[in-house]
């Protein structure tokens, strides 16, 4: 069945009360990291004489201080980009969406569609010389949805027959999956699920090795502790650091080029990497800022080095439209902010061509994208609907505040957007810049309390509409705190939701698009993006544009001779 069929559960279980918000929004981003997952090792192979000995076939690379390795709890970038290498799921699919046999085989599913049967390759073995069994497999996954485990993904097991009542804790049955035999797992379906195949691939649904876990605990995923039966295994684990993965001799599949991966763990690796990059202790760099980019382009070495890779998602600015104490709340007012924005300024001066102008709030990438924005004019007819939403040249515009999480980016943003306005509509707006956690306290308090605007960003966890319209501005999901309704939009994208028909879908999404770019509960502002900087010896690193596209990004890692 083609992904255009696939329907989730997600919302239907939101709505019962059966998982929270945060859950949904975890599990939809969960599903759809599969779809864009690459092939392990889809790098060309370059000439042998051209690759450094093993003994150098080592990257150096920042990272933040990871918080486990255990895949029923791991949610994070730097527990998945390692922790994907460390052990390997029954499948995955390549890039153009295809089934790729990982740890199984092959599978079968009944006439049904009820059983899933998979067939585990003989032979292999954990990173301590342990066979890999279905038992090990049927282990992990009953474990995530043990209410003991407390895993925020346990829903995302609610499909198998059982699975929800086990894990609301009103029934001790978990014979829906279980091993046949030492290769053969089986797993029974509450009804039919399409999209099943896409859970199996993600990082919950991989393997763990009970004979550690009941001895160690949770200490189990510490370095001299964890087995894995991923490409690579975990060495070493300095706290706060440098952390240590090393291609593991046991794995059953083609063997990387790379033998380690060097973390040096930082609080702020956007911050340090660079330094640590120009001294030559580091091989790839966490972003590269604002402040740094234009020296880094003008150096003649540096400005070789440098890679963009799209990112796909935007920084919008949010805004209550309901707060009839403030003139955001007025979508004459929200339409004269957005058209009096040079949003190529803001990108490229102000940020220094770091990210993208954004026109519309759906980035490139994602279906309902849309080339042209609805709205057009410029800053005259910005100053025209400012007018008729009763502030002529700024007239009687009220204080308005724009808050924003402490962030070099968005502190830029903000004071460019700040001049801007001035400049353009002569109105004042009052920036407020707030500590991660102040500014996650109010957000919350916004869910009910009034407000003005803040800016934030989203970032696709995989490259489907669905990540955007529905989970963000359907109006019983409100994940913004907008408090935006629209019914033709809500319609449009719920139907869309559920359509089979690519063409048709298409369309209603992007009539959706147009809706919400005209309305702006979020003004765009910029694009994400990421550049960073990467030795020339260095080959085959790249960076998905979706969060959860990161199995075997490590395999693909070869280091040239220098």
């Amino acid at each position: 069945m083609s992904d255009e069929r696939i329907r989730f559960p997600w919302r239907s279980y939101y709505e019962r009360g059966l998982i929270t918000r945060r859950q949904f929004v975890k599990l939809s981003a969960l599903i759809g990291g599969a779809a864009t997952a690459g092939s392990i090792l889809a790098e060309p192979q370059p000439a042998a004489a051209a690759l450094a000995p093993p003994a150098k076939q080592v990257l150096r690379y920042p990272d933040f201080e990871p918080l486990h390795f255990d895949p029923a709890t791991m949610e994070s970038r730097p527990e998945i980009l390692a922790g994907m290498a460390l052990f390997d799921p029954l499948i995955t699919f390549d890039d153009a969406g295809r089934v790729v046999p990982l740890a199984a085989r092959s599978w079968e599913v009944s006439k049904n569609e009820l059983t899933y049967t998979f067939h585990l390759r003989p032979g292999m073995q954990w990173s301590d010389g342990h066979p890999v069994t279905a038992a090990d497999y049927e282990y992990a996954w009953k474990r995530v949805a043990d209410p003991e485990t407390a895993s925020d993904y346990a829903s995302a097991f609610y499909p198998i027959k059982g699975a929800l009542d086990f894990n609301k804790g009103t029934t001790k049955n978990r014979d829906t999956v279980h091993a046949a035999d030492a290769l053969t797992l089986r797993v029974t379906l509450a009804e039919p699920a399409a999209y099943f195949l896409r859970l199996v691939s993600t990082w919950n649904y991989m393997p763990v090795p009970r004979w550690q876990i009941e001895k160690h605990g949770k200490k189990w995923v510490d370095a001299g502790n964890q087995v894995g039966n991923g490409m690579f295994t975990l060495q070493k684990w300095e706290h706060d650091r440098e952390m240590v993965i090393v291609a593991n001799p046991r794995y059953w599949g083609a063997k990387p080029t790379l033998q380690r991966v060097v973390f040096t763990l930082t609080d702020d690796p956007f911050r340090t990497s660079l330094p640590a990059f120009e001294n030559n202790e580091l091989d790839v760099t966490d972003q590269i800022q604002p402040g740094d980019i234009d020296r880094v382009k003008k150096d003649p070495v540096l400005g070789k080095q440098l890679q963009k890779y799209r990112w796909s998602g935007t920084a919008m600015m949010f805004c209550d439209t309901t707060n009839t104490n403030s003139p955001l709340s007025k979508v004459k007012v929200r339409q004269a902010l957005y058209l009096a924005a040079d949003h190529t300024r803001l990108a490229n001066e102000a940020l220094r061509g770091i990210y993208d102008p954004a026109q519309t709030i759906t980035p490139p990438g994602t279906i309902g994208y849309l080339e042209a924005a609805p709205l057009s004019g410029g800053v005259d007819r910005a100053r025209q609907l400012l007018a008729e939403a009763g502030y002529p040249d700024g007239k009687g515009f009220p204080e308005v505040k724009v808050a924003w999480p402490k962030l070099v980016t968005y502190d830029l943003a903000a004071q460019a957007l700040q001049q801007m306005w001035r400049d353009t509509l002569k109105i004042t707006i009052t920036l407020q810049r707030m500590e991660r956690k102040e500014f996650n306290a109010a957000f919350n308090s916004w869910a009910k309390q009034p407000y003005d605007a803040y800016i934030d960003r989203w970032g696709s966890d995989f490259e489907d509409p669905a990540n955007w319209a529905n989970i963000l501005f359907d109006s019983d999901q409100d994940f913004f705190h907008t408090r935006w309704r629209n019914a033709q939009f809500d319609s449009l994208i719920r139907k869309g939701a559920g359509e089979a028909d690519p063409a048709k879908r298409k369309q209603m999404y992007e009539a959706a698009e147009k809706i919400l770019n005209t309305e702006l509960p979020a003004v765009p502002l910029y694009h994400l993006g990421v550049i960073i900087a990467v030795k020339p010896w260095v080959q085959g690193f790249r960076l998905p544009p979706a969060a959860a596209a990161w199995h075997g990004t490590f395999g693909r890692v070869k280091i040239l001779d220098h």
